[in-house]
């Protein structure tokens, strides 16, 4: 049967509330304080500045901040201690891909109104160079080139008939001072787009 409770605040007599519990209603919904969400897990899934302050090393985070305030390229050395750490991270989370993820301009004027997203993905994986193999190995990885600088085909993007296909390069660049995060299973990296 329901089991109901009123309490009610000392202040006035008017200020009550009633509780109904129905049977199994805990057992189907949990209490409230083990619910999980979108709400109680928002933010798990961004490579913020308390993951990165958490993960890096400490001579890494802060050459890595000093950078974002100067403009400085990242070092080579920093890049692959970054990339192995997003990688191990973004693993934990399950991701299997990562994407340099734009905004081309499509006749849009922002990141709203008729501006389309796009992303360049490619699969956590890259051959093992290393091996004497003529036929190489694949390994699961985040090779650090790949995660600072990528390319993409500038042809899908309005040109006005400039280029041809093979001549339309296009590049792209983690907007270092955007958080990296994951969807979807894939390491979402927030970049700039050149073409």
């Amino acid at each position: 049967s329901a089991q109901a409770s009123v309490a009610c605040c000392a202040a006035s007599p008017f200020c009550c509330q009633v509780r109904l519990i129905l049977p199994g209603a805990m057992a189907m919904f949990g209490s409230a304080s083990h619910l999980s969400d979108e709400l109680t897990t928002m933010s798990s899934a961004i490579f913020n500045d308390d993951t990165m302050k958490a993960r890096f090393p400490a001579k890494v985070y802060a050459r890595f901040k000093e950078s974002l305030l100067t403009g400085a390229p990242t070092s080579e050395e920093d890049q692959k201690v970054i990339a192995e750490i997003i990688f191990k991270w973004a693993r934990e989370l399950g991701a299997v891909c990562f994407a340099h993820w734009f905004f081309p301009m499509r006749g849009g004027s922002g990141a709203y109104g008729s501006m389309c997203g796009a992303c360049k993905m490619d699969v956590l994986i890259d051959f093992d160079w290393s091996s004497p193999e003529a036929n190489k190995p694949f390994l699961a990885t985040l090779p650090y080139e790949r995660l600072f600088v990528g390319e993409t085909d500038g042809s899908s993007f309005p040109n006005g008939g400039l280029r041809a296909t093979h001549t339309a390069a296009a590049f792209t660049t983690w907007d270092r001072s955007s958080p990296c995060f994951v969807l979807d299973r894939v390491l979402r990296v927030p970049c700039a787009f050149v073409t």
